[in-house]
């Protein structure tokens, strides 16, 4: 099954419809497409999108309560069914809401790809590809892919060959990886070319549950605990595309929101480094990054609650953290930061 959470994305997801629709496989497959609740019109391109490429002959929908589905074979691919999700409010920090639609799919498919509505793939065989390798190697819980970067402000592509190179470097253990996985630097896992073993799904969801709705994130997270559980196969043939839009949640024109979601990355790799007992030097590099990216915060949010312990290793660092918190020194950074950001 492919799995596609979107959000006005209005301008991009028919990219990612005609990736979907255009995989070659000996297999069938259902994309599940959940726009949740936009308000740009993407719900209406997607309809017009599925009017022209879907049988709608066959067409199944039913309203329910907080969405209305439909469920409709494409034409020309005849392996390929969609299920559509229009809800009917926005569930972006109630992701548990939004998978309950999709656990009774993830219990008919083998295995799950993830897409967002601005990424797209572009190989037609990335699914036939990535379900012969996982069905030949059983360990073998998370298969990924090389990709392109897609800056949409400079209306440009960004060499990947340097992420590619890194990702092909060989490991001893998984718990490198994962070490090299918090450090985006060192290993990277792009979800728009991922492919998940859902065999051990729940078992990845009960490692994670501690840690329900407190990112704003949950990729990463994920990665990790399937690493906890089996193997992971990076193939380096580009198969998709992830897009920079200035509108994404990590890419947030507006100061104060990315600064606000780069310390919840902080907060999360802390939080992984410890819950998988990762490298004690690496631990004290991510609890350093965390406090800054939490002195950066703090300008803009003074009473925001700290969840993950502070530590300091000297005078200067406990120095810095409470001159940080006067009134007038937030005031003023706040400023700088908001001239920064304009």
């Amino acid at each position: 099954m492919v799995r596609c959470f979107t959000y006005n994305q209005s301008k991009y997801i028919e990219d990612a419809l005609n990736g979907f629709a255009m995989q070659q496989t000996t297999f069938p497959f259902v994309c599940l497409v959940m726009d949740d609740a936009s308000t740009d019109g993407e719900q209406q391109v997607i309809k017009a999108w599925m009017e022209r490429e879907c049988d709608m002959n066959k067409a199944e929908t039913v309203d329910i309560p907080t969405a209305v589905i439909t469920i409709v074979p494409h034409k020309p691919n005849i392996s390929c069914t969609f299920a559509y999700y229009f809800l009917n409010q926005n569930l972006y920090r109630e992701e548990e809401q939004k998978m309950k639609h999709v656990y009774p799919w993830q219990e008919r498919c083998q295995y799950e790809a993830l897409c967002e509505g601005d990424d797209y793939w572009i190989d037609p065989l990335k699914l036939q590809k990535q379900v012969d390798f996982m069905d030949a190697n059983p360990k073998c819980v998370l298969c990924h892919t090389g990709f392109k970067i897609f800056e949409d402000s400079k209306n440009e592509f960004i060499d990947c060959s340097e992420i590619i190179r890194r990702n092909t470097k060989l490991y001893d253990n998984n718990k490198q990886i994962m070490g090299d996985i918090l450090d985006e630097t060192r290993y990277r896992v792009q979800t728009v070319t991922t492919l998940i073993r859902l065999s051990i799904y729940p078992k990845v969801r009960d490692i994670l549950c501690p840690y329900e709705g407190k990112f704003l994130m949950g990729d990463t997270q994920m990665w990790l605990a399937l690493l906890s559980l089996g193997d992971i196969c990076f193939m380096p043939e580009i198969t998709s595309v992830y897009r920079v839009n200035i509108g994404s949640a990590c890419n947030s024109s507006l100061m104060k929101y990315r600064v606000r979601f780069d310390l919840s990355c902080a907060e999360m790799r802390v939080c992984m480094a410890d819950l998988f007992d990762l490298d004690e030097k690496l631990k004290k590099r991510l609890q350093s990054q965390y406090q800054k990216k939490l002195n950066l915060y703090f300008p803009y949010e003074p009473n925001y609650k700290v969840f993950i312990p502070i530590k300091f290793n000297n005078v200067l660092e406990l120095t810095r953290y409470y001159f940080l918190r006067l009134p007038v020194v937030r005031s003023v950074l706040r400023d700088y930061y908001i001239r920064k950001s304009t």
